[in-house]
């Protein structure tokens, strides 16, 4: 790959699936009393279009091309093991303070086609500015974008932090609507036990049991990660600002709540699959034994008359024939009354 004068030296890596899509970039610039918005075709001139008293949010559909990482990175002076955290999209949530930005890497999650689309996203937060790197086009935020252009809420007359938090709570919301999927994918797996319809059934606790470890891995670490900033004294941020966070927090918790009680479930309905299953063949075995135990007299019996000896009383007798079958007949009765009687089946 080429690389344009003033790059950093070292070759960044895109860890997911190769793209052939254009890298868009958006870039917002707005206060309380104005707002602007374009897409840019490169990332070389970025922070030179940067305005003072506004705030300046770029925000990067597209990671696959590293050398627009890469460009971004030399502008805004973001450390190479950042760049490296934005390419990696298995890296986990987290939070790191350097001073002059502060870097947030999380996940966000969307329902595609019934299922969940897992995305990386990372934001850093500057003195004047947020950027944000996204895998791909479409998001959670058009209703931030919305507010933005007319004006709604506190968004224009806040700072980037303001913004920061935004973005962050909008992801950590909508894991609301993949905990009600799940909740949902639940219900039904227990009217399906409950109704003894178990054709598929083990795939679709599978499927559940994956979908909530992979909420746990957003959920869990995200939230000891937002922790850090109620400990830290981060100077991007202002103390008016903390408190938003603390509503953040909130929800993360709640949502650890919810993927606890969502595990015991699955786990509580695993467990009554097993006891379904299970009383399904005992109830096979014990229809089998049953006619085994009707059948073995009977086998018995045919079988003392098909020996092959010269010398046996009913072998020539005229009505041996019907009084074999008449005996069979009445062991067989005689065992199906008893079994009734007794109730085994």
């Amino acid at each position: 790959m080429s690389k344009k004068p003033g790059l950093m030296p070292g070759t960044l890596v895109y860890t997911a699936e190769k793209r052939q899509d254009k890298v868009t970039i958006e870039f917002y610039q707005y206060d309380a009393n104005s707002y602007s918005s374009k897409i840019y075709a490169d990332a070389y001139h970025l922070k030179e279009n940067l305005a003072q008293g506004k705030v300046n949010w770029i925000n990067i559909n597209g990671l696959h091309d590293t050398s627009i990482i890469e460009s971004i990175g030399v502008q805004f002076g973001i450390h190479p093991l950042v760049l490296e955290d934005i390419l990696h999209t298995d890296h986990m949530p987290k939070i790191e303070d350097f001073g002059d930005y502060l870097f947030m890497t999380l996940k966000m999650l969307r329902m595609v086609d019934g299922a969940i689309d897992q995305e990386h996203v990372s934001m850093i937060l500057g003195r004047n500015y947020l950027l944000t790197f996204q895998e791909k086009d479409g998001d959670v935020f058009e209703s931030i974008r919305e507010n933005i252009r007319s004006d709604k809420g506190l968004i224009r007359k806040r700072g980037c932090d303001y913004l920061f938090y935004r973005l962050a709570d909008t992801i950590v919301d909508n894991y609301y609507l993949i905990l009600d999927h799940l909740d949902e994918n639940i219900d039904l797996v227990e009217e399906s036990l409950l109704a003894n319809q178990t054709t598929g059934i083990s795939q679709t606790m599978l499927t559940c049991k994956k979908d909530l470890m992979q909420m746990k891995r957003c959920v869990l670490p995200l939230r000891e990660e937002l922790r850090k900033i109620k400990l830290k004294n981060i100077g991007l941020i202002e103390e008016a600002t903390y408190n938003y966070f603390d509503d953040v927090l909130d929800h993360l918790n709640y949502l650890a709540q919810g993927l606890d009680s969502q595990r015991e479930g699955i786990t509580s309905l695993m467990e009554l699959h097993m006891a379904v299953t299970s009383n399904r063949m005992n109830n096979v075995m014990k229809t089998l034994t049953i006619f085994a135990t009707i059948f073995m007299p009977l086998t018995f019996i045919a079988g003392i008359y098909g020996m092959n000896f010269r010398f046996m009383p009913e072998l020539e007798w005229r009505y041996g024939y019907a009084f074999a079958l008449g005996l069979m007949s009445l062991v067989a009765l005689g065992l199906i009354w008893y079994i009734r009687r007794k109730r085994w089946m």
